[in-house]
């Protein structure tokens, strides 16, 4: 047996090799020395090994006959095998132990990793060496390792087994680290990790903790066991160090063994996974949360997601048949090659909605100039990874021609039709007001849901052409003036935005009850459920208008597109602890108006106008979408009462963890779904503990994550200049309130204060309007985030990688809304300062 020689690194296998250049780069890898049997390289052994596999072809041996012949073969050459190492070592007395690994010719390559079937002995005696490495060897010839090696159609004469002797690392904590979770996750890096030394994790000897990260959002969780060990700050920054530069040597999806003495890092191996399907190493199903994170944050039940799937399927349905056309036989045949892309257009993953992204570039594809928009579209909605996949096109060029002036005719008369949905919004609301009474039964309330749902669903796909047309204006507002970057803060100022009236009538209310001494303490008298009854009985001037305001804006509350959600309108007391903590608030009249700027550039004055007509109309949707969410939640929670009233659900509230279908079923089936309901409730729960992760890339199918009890690992960072997307105009200096929940934080808490978080939505008006700036961590120009902070004229910056984790409350930041900084001020003081 002889040691291998640096010079002859090619003929060491891949696992050693990897090792080597490891230790070149100056990474932590315990010394090793990579040794090869002599009779590997003997003429008489490549005549016995062809002789036994003929034997085994012509079916005159088993391969359990002819496993047991080679490993015993195998160790009677390499017992007889001189081996000077060992004699050395015993005579200077050796006290330590090593680890013998196998490093086979035909290990660890791309098509072939022979994964946990070779020999590898931890922890042996110098005296055990010749035993261990005789073990290893012959372990080339096991009856799994023989029947993978002809699977692959590999001959025996060809597979040559090299062995590592590494002196041993004996690790406080142990485990193997993924750089693309195997079951299909590939941005998802996965550790596990025991206590002791590798093999019992591998073996599954000691309780286990699973460590979760996500590069792209720096995010990281652990998943703990039992009495598996909870790894430390420094072990889980050397692991993700430790990734990035071995990515960079081997590739991006690696199988890493590691060790940790106390907080030292030791790399014990590294080599490519395998496990994917052959063929299939990029993304099948790309899940994104840009935009859509802004109506759906958080978790969301199983109601609520069942009816925004079948909403978005109907509407991108609606968007196809306005682009292709629906008459003839060609036209419903593209269609039908496109109805799997329109029933997936969202997905939901542990409780998170997510867009279905590719489905959503394969529909963008159909646009005339699809290479110019798809960029536009991306930097409005704030989607920070900007390739493009590939997706199968079922068009022809002469369909595109045709299809190209289909959407350009009805880009053009998007404002026109935009208006006419406005006005037929308020006909949906009178078919509601006229058919709808808490009293109804569950035939009657499905009845009006399915005619609300068709007459809304009917036309609303042009919100989405509308979409586009304030999408592209933007775009190229933008492009026309790059020489004036501040010129992007002109689209504030659209006159009576929609998504402030409601912000301007509340305010309004609470300057009233603030003039009102007397009525304002009948206010904080009430309690709970005296909210709603007070309201619809108290004949005094100032409760209509309260009242008035929770029927025409009750559902702008934070997260309303959430059925689960409780409103003003279905919890009224909710709305009096906004009216009374809006008292110290400036007068809504007084609020800015936002910039009135203008070019004398015809050509620019014209693309600013058709951009802010684009705003207008998408901001007063999504204010009417709200309200028809408003009238569904309340259909579904009458559905619940008559279910609680029959004794099939136990609380109204049971209704949010069914499904559509079985919602709609469940009076005719005579089910009792609690045990259901209870089990999505707890399911739901752990889900919550997981942190947002932005994007998702699956091969194969969509998985979710077991949970079992969540550890976050915050990211201490000491980054303090922050670059983002700049939205609204203004430089301040301020204290943080940073927010992770909504639901935890009220009006009079962020006032005077700058808002950290990690996005925004349409029902977080009153908190912005109580603020002194904004800071977002996703988010694009056209964000809620951005338009409404403009409006009110408060300095606003989106879409700042890391800044959840680079600050908490108290804080002090500058805020620069016009050059997209933030800057955190160590040991600064909040001054006020504004310019």
């Amino acid at each position: 047996m002889r040691k291998l020689q640096e010079t002859t690194k090619e003929s060491w296998g891949s696992k050693a090799l990897n090792l080597a250049l490891m230790q070149e780069h100056g990474l932590p890898v315990p010394a090793f020395s990579v040794y090869q049997c002599q009779f590997f390289t003997e003429a008489e052994t490549v005549v016995y090994l062809e002789a036994q596999q003929a034997l085994l072809e012509n079916q005159q041996i088993t391969i359990t006959e002819l496993s047991r012949t080679l490993q015993v073969w195998a160790k009677e050459k390499v017992l007889v095998e001189y081996f000077d190492e060992v004699d050395e070592l015993l005579e200077q007395n050796s006290t330590k132990t090593f680890s013998v690994r196998s490093s086979a010719t035909v290990e660890d390559r791309p098509d072939t990793s022979f994964a946990g079937q070779f020999k590898t002995t931890l922890d042996v005696e110098v005296k055990e060496l010749t035993e261990a490495i005789a073990e290893t060897i012959a372990s080339l010839y096991s009856e799994s390792s023989l029947t993978y090696l002809l699977h692959h159609g590999i001959d025996l004469a060809a597979a040559e087994m090299l062995v590592i002797i590494q002196e041993m690392v004996v690790g406080d904590v142990s485990g193997i680290y993924f750089t693309a979770n195997p079951q299909g996750i590939l941005n998802e890096h996965v550790a596990v990790l025991g206590q002791g030394v590798g093999d019992q994790v591998v073996e599954d000897k000691v309780a286990t903790t699973t460590l979760t990260y996500y590069p792209l959002d720096d995010l990281t969780y652990y998943d703990t066991w039992e009495d598996s060990p909870q790894p430390s700050e420094q072990q889980i920054t050397a692991l993700k160090e430790m990734s990035q530069t071995l990515m960079e040597l081997f590739g991006p999806r690696l199988d890493i063994e590691f060790t940790f003495v106390q907080d030292e890092l030791f790399i014990l191996q590294a080599r490519p996974i395998t496990t994917f399907p052959k063929g299939e190493l990029e993304a099948t199903i790309i899940l994104d949360n840009s935009n859509i994170v802004e109506s759906y944050p958080g978790t969301t039940t199983p109601l609520t997601f069942s009816f925004i799937k079948e909403a978005y399927s109907s509407v991108f349905r609606g968007l196809g048949r306005r682009i292709v056309g629906n008459r003839t036989s060609a036209e419903k045949k593209v269609l039908a090659a496109y109805e799997e892309t329109f029933e997936d257009m969202i997905a939901m993953v542990n409780s998170r909605v997510y867009y279905q992204i590719q489905h959503w570039y394969q529909l963008l594809q159909l646009l005339p100039f699809s290479n110019k928009i798809i960029p536009i579209w991306q930097d409005m909605l704030g989607v920070r990874q900007t390739q493009v996949p590939k997706t199968p096109i079922h068009i022809s060029g002469w369909q595109r021609i045709k299809f190209s002036f289909n959407i350009l005719k009805e880009f053009f008369q998007a404002p026109k039709q935009m208006a006419q949905l406005e006005a037929d919004f308020h006909r949906i609301e009178d078919l509601y007001d006229k058919n709808y009474s808490p009293i109804t039964e569950i035939e009657e309330l499905r009845a009006l849901f399915e005619e609300i749902k068709a007459a809304v669903l009917d036309q609303w796909d042009i919100t989405l052409v509308n979409d586009l047309y304030a999408f592209v204006f933007t775009g190229l507002f933008k492009k026309l003036n790059q020489e004036r970057p501040e010129a992007e803060l002109e689209l504030a100022g659209i006159e009576q935005i929609e998504s402030m009236k409601p912000a301007r009538a509340l305010h309004a209310l609470a300057k009233k009850v603030q003039k009102d001494k007397s009525y304002q303490k009948q206010l904080l008298a009430l309690e709970g459920d005296q909210v709603a009854a007070f309201l619809s009985s108290d004949q005094q001037p100032l409760t209509h208008e309260i009242e008035h305001y929770r029927q025409r804006y009750g559902n702008r509350v934070p997260e309303e597109l959430k059925l689960e959600t409780q409103t003003y309108q279905t919890h009224p007391a909710k709305l009096i602890e906004a009216i009374l903590s809006y008292q110290d608030s400036e007068d809504a009249s007084q609020m800015p108006q936002g910039a009135r700027l203008t070019s004398r550039n015809p050509l620019k004055n014209y693309v600013k106008k058709q951009a802010l007509l684009g705003i207008q109309y998408r901001e007063s949707s999504r204010l009417n979408r709200t309200r028809i969410y408003g009238m569904m939640r309340q259909l579904f929670l009458t559905m619940g009462e008559r279910l609680v009233e029959t004794g099939q659900l136990e609380q109204v509230e049971d209704t949010f963890w069914l499904e559509m279908n079985e919602l709609f079923s469940l009076k005719q089936s005579g089910h009792q779904p609690q045990v259901l309901v209870e089990e999505r409730q707890r399911k739901a729960a752990l889900d919550k503990q997981l942190p947002a992760v932005s994007r998702l890339l699956y091969v194969g199918d969509i998985i979710e994550k077991p949970v079992r009890s969540v550890n976050l690992s915050e990211t201490v960072s000491d980054q303090v200049l922050f670059r983002g997307i700049a939205c609204s105009r203004g430089r301040i200096r301020g204290e943080v309130v940073r927010i992770d929940d909504i639901s935890q934080i009220t009006a009079r808490e962020t006032q005077g204060k700058i808002i950290v978080t990690r996005m925004t939505d349409p029902g977080w008006v009153h908190l912005l309007a109580q603020a002194k700036g904004i800071v977002a961590e996703r988010g694009s120009l056209l964000s809620h985030t951005a338009i409404i902070s403009r409006e009110l004229g408060i300095p606003s910056v989106v879409n700042v990688p890391g800044i959840m984790s680079a600050l908490k409350s108290g804080d002090v930041i500058e805020l620069d809304g016009q050059a997209g900084t933030v800057e955190k001020l160590v040991g600064g003081e909040a001054d006020g300062g504004e310019e």
